[in-house]
């Protein structure tokens, strides 16, 4: 479903994606790791075309990102459904509103069909009809990521982007977006990517875990081959320890 070649993207001197190559299959769940700042998010944005690379490409099925005008390029996105870090909901909008903005912005409907598909959704994501006229700060941090997903999946994208969708939740709302995650990949079949720093969802959702080490992917596998891998560097990150690297990055 997903190309990447040779992406490069540097900020000044600091490098963030060095000739970087990933292929995402479809249909399927990939999660992305890797340590603060390795660029995951810079990486997801680069997929979505939201950010332009110094060089590299990246394909969605057989078109080339980065060749689209940007008519194309904003017609290409509407494949992507993307669930932000806090949900990322217009505050001063309703559920309802914030769920129905895609389809007013892109799909043309009439204000009742707009109307059932808000209702469909929210059922998707397991939100009852007395949230749709709340404020995003009247709801859970577990509710707003709901309402995020479902405006996420309004225009019946190919391709689901999750951008560290358990962080700041509990345990168990944590346990409960992981279940969301897979049942709306089961039920739809979409080929999903999530950015996650919580590795005991990563071994709860993946199909196939990619580790993103100094701008490149250092393993790709499955959660198996995780589990039982010798490299040091991705047993430290799966441990949570901390190398001698590390120690002399945070002491400059």
């Amino acid at each position: 479903m997903i190309r990447i070649e040779k992406l490069t993207k540097s900020y000044g001197r600091q490098v963030v994606l060095n000739k970087l190559d990933l292929e995402i299959p479809a249909n399927k769940i990939t999660v992305i790791i890797g340590r603060s700042g390795e660029g995951k998010s810079v990486l997801l944005k680069h997929i979505i075309g939201l950010n332009r690379p110094n060089s590299g490409k990246v394909f969605v099925g057989d078109t080339n990102v980065f060749s689209l005008d940007q008519y194309q390029l904003t017609d290409m996105r509407k494949k992507f459904g993307m669930l932000f870090q806090n949900g990322a909901l217009f505050d001063s909008m309703t559920v309802e509103e914030n769920i129905s903005f895609p389809l007013k912005e892109h799909s043309g409907f009439t204000y009742k069909k707009i109307r059932a598909r808000v209702l469909e959704l929210i059922s998707l994501v397991g939100l009852k009809r007395n949230v749709l006229q709340k404020f995003p700060s009247e709801l859970s941090g577990g509710m707003r990521k709901r309402v995020g997903l479902a405006r996420a999946l309004a225009l019946n994208p190919e391709i689901l982007l999750y951008d560290e969708p358990t962080t700041g939740l509990d345990p168990i709302m944590t346990d409960v977006v992981d279940n969301l995650i897979l049942d709306t990949q089961k039920q739809l079949g979409i080929t999903t990517v999530v950015i996650s720093h919580d590795i005991k969802a990563v071994f709860a959702i993946s199909d196939q875990i990619a580790m993103l080490h100094e701008g490149k992917i250092l393993m790709t596998g499955s959660t198996k081959d995780f589990k039982t891998t010798k490299n040091e560097i991705v047993q430290n990150f799966l441990e949570g320890k901390a190398t001698d690297k590390d120690h002399a990055k945070d002491a400059e």
